[in-house]
């Protein structure tokens, strides 16, 4: 069967509904949870419904499950992984792979040199690496990962380096490229070409404008504007979704603002055949 890009999740890493947050939105995914969704997550199923996920996130149980059905497997296990970087919604997910929780066999985790090295020296993570549990191995920028008959291009992606860099995915199928950006600072020219040029570009949308919050956090915590993406990518060649949308998003609101012809919002349960 056609590799196969599934959508686990859309929210920025605190989830929508998000922690200790009365706003409207957020009240109105509790009253409805219809509304509300999961921590920003894609995974892969390939031709013999081998199956990868992209980052590991608080809601790892969940879209497990969910990825396993995509897949038509029985079981709700993974057989990879890929984490982008270390923020905390997408590398928490990884104690549930330790004895506590799933206690599983030396699951390949792909990540960056300096990825590996902040799991191979924090704990509780490093306990993951000690016990077999995980098997860290390094993905190259520049050196495709061969999966299942997906071909998978990490690319660096400007973005907070606190404690790791960041990487992006473009996933080639045997007929089409979905592009994959959950988080950047900007998006400088060679990385807005990846987007154009991809058959579905799944893009980071966390703020939908810079009148969100006030100018001191935006500055912190930067971002691309969906409102301005839209602007910049009127030319892609194919499809762009947004995903990781804080909670203050207008695009989470009861009443979201319209997005131009061949532009949504990423929804959970997307598939898109490769």
């Amino acid at each position: 069967m056609a590799v196969t890009v599934h959508v686990l999740g859309t929210a920025q890493d605190g989830g929508f509904p998000h922690a200790a947050c009365d706003c409207d939105s957020c009240e109105g995914a509790r009253a409805n949870p219809e509304r509300a969704r999961l921590v920003s997550c894609i995974g892969v199923a390939g031709e013999s419904g081998r199956t990868l996920m992209v980052d590991a996130t608080p809601d790892i149980g969940a879209q497990m499950i969910a990825l396993s059905s995509a897949a038509g497997r029985a079981e709700s296990g993974i057989d990879a992984l890929i984490l982008t970087h270390a923020h905390m919604g997408h590398y928490l997910g990884l104690a549930m792979l330790g004895r506590e929780a799933m206690s599983t066999r030396a699951v390949p985790v792909h990540c960056t040199r300096s990825m590996r090295r902040f799991v191979e020296q924090n704990r509780p993570w490093s306990h993951l690496v000690e016990r077999g549990e995980i098997d860290l191995q390094t993905i190259q920028p520049g050196t495709p990962l061969l999966f299942d008959g997906a071909e998978i291009h990490a690319f660096l992606t400007p973005h907070r380096s606190e404690d790791t860099d960041t990487i992006g995915l473009e996933i080639r199928g045997t007929e089409r490229t979905l592009v994959y950006v959950s988080d950047a600072d900007v998006f400088p020219p060679p990385l807005a070409a990846r987007i154009r040029e991809a058959d579905v570009a799944l893009i980071d949308g966390t703020f939908y404008d810079r009148e969100e919050l006030p100018h001191r956090e935006i500055l912190e915590v930067r971002h691309p504007f969906v409102a301005e993406s839209v602007e910049r990518f009127a030319d892609a060649s194919g499809d762009v979704r947004f995903i990781h949308l804080n909670h203050t998003n207008a695009l989470l609101a009861a009443e979201p603002p319209e997005l131009p012809e061949k532009f949504a919002v990423a929804r959970e349960g997307e598939t898109f055949a490769l």
